[in-house]
């Protein structure tokens, strides 16, 4: 009988055969991580071992057709009803999962039977309910971002933002960042600064990019440390734990960056302690991610160099991207660069300042030639008059001797 409440029961043994045949198939830790946690709560739901659900499974399969319970089929469906319904909530303290966490922890466990040679398709009849968002994010603007950022306690924090909003990296990828991935850039006053990255996730090399904005905040943060009596090497984390843990250079990590942002989320207001009644904080570090595609969409940059720019997988148009499109794929981030900056006012004023004196520089020139044509027009005509005189006086000359010879 499956069971309705969940007893933690004894963690699973990783490493026992059963588990490590399927795990071992995984090569992204993330993804790795993610089927962990929803074969243990399965585990949990069914209160059976790895091998008692395989044996199960395998003798259903070699039933004939008109005996088969579907037995695998129907525990992944209570499985997931369980798991929006019922299953402990850590986040509000209620019961039920999101619809969209239940898929993935469906398919969790679709791939554990999927390796023993069970195949499950959940279709027609037995589809499970589309995925609903029940937690969107928050697509933020630069001016938003700028009341995140004036309400940061410390440089660490500022730059933290800045980086995550003007690259689009992930808040893994921004935690695995070295010292050595920033320093040659900022030496050369690199503008936009590139980031050549690796992102576990999707096992993918790319490069993005920083703006002004969050070099300088990285800048700010470094003189900070190096105020406190500490210097960064090339392989030392860039964003260190604040307090004595920056002493020892250990990194920050994700959760902490993920507190990070629900206090400012508080603190700007732009939710209230309960998060607006969510169970997640809808101001997330992927909420910046998200809001650097959407602008930079919005802008008009092709989709494959956004995608390209978050670190997703491209397939072969990521090689162009590196080598012989890097010109083009760095100026459609310079173009863009103001519609993601926190000082954009003063940008587009002193652009437009810029845009300004040239044109008067071209006006004054225009000024001058006309002048100068002008006088030269005007010298030729008193030239001119000055011979039309003397053809007059000629004229009259000619008539009056030409009176008197008739006289």
């Amino acid at each position: 009988m499956i069971a309705e409440k969940v007893n933690i029961i004894k963690e699973p043994d990783w490493k026992s055969p059963v588990l490590n045949r399927w795990l071992g198939g995984i090569v992204r830790y993330g993804t790795r991580a993610v089927y962990m946690s929803a074969f243990r709560i399965f585990l949990e739901y069914t209160k059976l071992t790895p091998e008692q659900l395989i044996e199960e499974a395998l003798e259903d399969a070699k039933r004939d057709p008109r005996e088969k319970t579907d037995i695998v089929k129907q525990r992944l469906i209570g499985f997931y009803n369980w798991l929006t319904t019922e299953a402990p909530n850590r986040l509000t303290g209620g019961k039920g999962l999101s619809s969209k966490l239940g898929h993935t922890y469906v398919n969790a466990v679709r791939s554990f039977y999927d390796t023993f040679g069970v195949v499950v398709k959940l279709k027609g009849r037995s589809a499970l309910p589309k995925p609903r968002v029940a937690n969107k994010r928050m697509r933020l603007t630069n001016m938003d971002v700028k009341r995140l950022v004036d309400h940061c306690r410390s440089p660490r924090d500022r730059a933290i933002i800045l980086t995550m909003f003007q690259s689009g990296m992930d808040v893994s990828t921004l935690c695995d960042l070295k010292y050595g991935d920033v320093t040659d850039g900022l030496m050369k006053n690199e503008h936009p600064l590139r980031l050549n990255l690796y992102r576990p996730k999707t096992g993918v090399q790319y490069f993005t990019f920083l703006g002004r904005d969050a070099c300088e905040a990285i800048r700010a943060y470094l003189n900070d440390l190096k105020a406190k009596g500490i210097t960064l090497s090339p392989n030392d984390p860039l964003f260190l734990k604040e307090g004595t843990k920056a002493l020892t250079k250990e990194g920050i990590t994700p959760d902490l960056v993920q507190l990070l942002m629900r206090e400012l989320a508080i603190k700007t207001g732009f939710v209230d302690k309960n998060m607006n009644g969510r169970a997640i904080n809808p101001l997330s570090p992927h909420a910046l991610r998200e809001s650097f595609g959407s602008i930079m969409t919005g802008k008009g940059v092709p989709r494959t160099v956004v995608d390209f720019w978050l670190g997703h997988e491209i397939g072969e148009m990521a090689e162009a991207y590196q080598e012989a499109q890097f010109e083009d794929v760095k100026r459609m981030y310079l173009e863009r660069e103001p519609f993601i900056s926190i000082n954009t006012g003063g940008e587009l004023e002193e652009k437009l300042r810029r845009e300004i004196d040239e044109k008067n520089r071209q006006l004054q020139s225009l000024v001058n030639g006309l002048t100068a044509e002008n006088l030269e027009l005007k010298q030729r005509m008193q030239k001119l008059e000055g011979a039309l005189i003397a053809i007059q006086q000629e004229i009259q000359n000619f008539k009056y001797n030409f009176s008197t010879q008739q006289t």
